[in-house]
Parts: structure tokens; C-alpha cells; sequence
């Protein structure tokens, strides 16, 4: 309810005024999702150098998906986790056109693992408008590089979002995520990995990341919470 009461007073000033306005909108109550999915050969150079990826927080491992490897010519398959959106950012234009800013996800996290190292990414923001996946980079010494770039992508190109009854849904994808070199550096660093294995890191792409934002209530609404250090640390 008090989403629509802000979208409703947004429009009115809107029209009022002719200005564009930024609303920024708790989804954590909603079935809002981003799902990323990393590509087969990002997996497979990953799992074959000894690296796991552990879901942390509101983060969730959903089964692997399957794709058809043309070089290798057989299936293979690439690992998929579902962050739930716990807030969307949106512009309203001064002809009432929506447009994305930013998305976040916080309380998911991915811990990297390889034998006894290990670092982790969290609280994530989808920033639209620079094209870049923002994250906490959490190190095993307990040092965090807060809102670090983390991947950059390619502009959206199917972005639906639309304000039925003064409700937000939002459907899109960002991909061809790469990682930001300092992002790269630091798992690098942190995993011990081989100079070639550091040039992967960085050419590959690593996938995409499905954005589902609907009016449906979740039920009990997600935590908030920022994920820490010590999260990082406890987890398994």
C-alpha cells in the first residue's frame, strides 16, 4: 500500500511540475527474483580448477542448467542461483514512461571456494544506467571492499516494466556479465589461481542475470539484513 501511495504522489507532482522522478521501492514482501546463471564454459573452467560456489543468506542453488556444448558436443551443465530483489529503483518520466535504475539484492551472497581458501561477494546491485553489478567483496581476513564493481554487462535490451494499477512489474535480463578487473584481481589473489586461469577469469563471459519483479506478496518477507564477514565465515 505504501508503494502505490508513492507511485500515485509521483505521478501527481509529475504532472504538476513536468519533472522526472526517482522512486525507490521495498520489494523484500514481493515475488520479485533475479536469477543468475553462469555459462557452461565459465562453470567448467571453474569446477575444473577446484572452484565451488556456496549459496549464502537469501541466495539459493536451483538445479543446474543444462545446455548443449558445441565444441564438446555433448550437454553440459551450468550453475544457477536465485537472489531475491529487496529493492527496485525506477525514473518516472515527465510522459509517465518508467525506466529501471537500479536493483539490489541484499542478504545473498556467493561464497568462492577453492580447498581451504575462499572469498565471497554480497549485498548486490544492479546499477542500469552504468551498466555494472555492484557488490561487497568479503576476504577470509575479515576485510570488506564495500559496493566493489563486480561484473560489467551489455545495455538491456528486453526490459518490460510497467505500472499496472499503480503496482511495479518488471520483467529483463542483463547479460554478457564480465568480470571488473579489480573484482578479478581480488578472487585471484584470494584463490591462489594460475596466471592463466586469472586471464579466464577476466575474458570470459561469465553469463547473465534474469530479473522477475512482480505484485504478488511473498510470504514471510526476506531479511534486509546485510550480510558480514562473519556471515561469510560461519557458513559451510
Amino acid at each position: 500500500m505504501a508503494n502505490t501511495f508513492k507511485l500515485a504522489f509521483a505521478a501527481a507532482l509529475i504532472a504538476t511540475t513536468g519533472a522526472a522522478s526517482a522512486l525507490t521501492l521495498n520489494t523484500a514482501g514481493l515475488k520479485a527474483n533475479s536469477v543468475l546463471t553462469f555459462t557452461p564454459a565459465a562453470y567448467g573452467s571453474s569446477t575444473g580448477a577446484g572452484v565451488d560456489f556456496k549459496a549464502i543468506g537469501n541466495m539459493t542453488r536451483l538445479a543446474d542448467v543444462i545446455s548443449f556444448d558445441e565444441e564438446l558436443q555433448e550437454d553440459v551443465p551450468a550453475a544457477s542461483f536465485n537472489q531475491p530483489v529487496t529493492k527496485a529503483t525506477v525514473n518516472v518520466g515527465f510522459d509517465l514512461k518508467i525506466t529501471p535504475v537500479s536493483g539490489e539484492a541484499i542478504r545473498s551472497g556467493l561464497k568462492i571456494v577453492r580447498g581451504a581458501r575462499w572469498i565471497g561477494v554480497a549485498n548486490f546491485k544492479v546499477d542500469f544506467e552504468k551498466t555494472t553489478v555492484f557488490a561487497d567483496i568479503i576476504k577470509s581476513d575479515g576485510t570488506v571492499i564495500a559496493a566493489a564493481p563486480l561484473y560489467t554487462f551489455t545495455d538491456p535490451k528486453d526490459t518490460k516494466i510497467s505500472l499496472k494499477g499503480l503496482v511495479l512489474n518488471q520483467t529483463g535480463s542483463v547479460n554478457t556479465l564480465k568480470f571488473a578487473a579489480g573484482a578479478a584481481e581480488e578472487v585471484s589473489n584470494a584463490l591462489a589461481l594460475s596466471g592463466a586461469l586469472r586471464a579466464t577469469l577476466i575474458e570470459l563471459d561469465w553469463g547473465n542475470i534474469v530479473i522477475n519483479v512482480t505484485s504478488f506478496k511473498r510470504s514471510p518477507a526476506v531479511s534486509t539484513k546485510p550480510l558480514t564477514a562473519a556471515d561469510f565465515a560461519a557458513a559451510q
